[in-house]
């Protein structure tokens, strides 16, 4: 089953705004991000190329999957001040999780609070 997260950045407003989602399965992380700031297509860029998934023991070498990687991430890459990131119900490709989690969104932005992070009703990944 894959897991998803999203990203959002605050605005001069002090809203958030959603921008970039990341699907993770076993065995990759898939991203996409709004268009229009060098930083943002940068940040997603560097997290495609450089993730690994975690450490399961600090003491070993072994290490768990991508899947394991969103639970990191979604404290790693947030500050709560500029930048926020939560899990939220994946879908089958990372287009339509984007279409859902940052096209569809009223431009005004959500809070962090109001992102659904039900796991029921997932479809399954094929």
């Amino acid at each position: 089953m894959p897991r998803a997260m999203l990203l959002f950045e605050r605005q001069a407003d002090a809203s958030w705004l959603p921008t970039t989602v990341i699907l993770a399965t076993p065995k990759r992380l898939q991203g996409k991000c709004l268009p229009g700031s060098p930083d943002r297509n940068a940040r997603l860029a560097r997290i495609l190329t450089d993730a690994l998934p975690p450490r399961l023991n600090e003491h070993t070498e072994e290490r768990g999957t991508f899947l394991n990687w969103v639970d990191w991430a979604i404290n790693a890459l947030a500050n709560g001040h500029t930048t926020w990131a939560t899990e939220v119900v994946p879908e089958v490709t990372v287009d339509v999780l984007f279409q859902r989690e940052v096209v569809d969104v009223a431009p005004s932005g959500r809070r962090p609070n109001d992102v659904q992070t039900s796991t029921a009703n997932l479809l399954p990944y094929g």
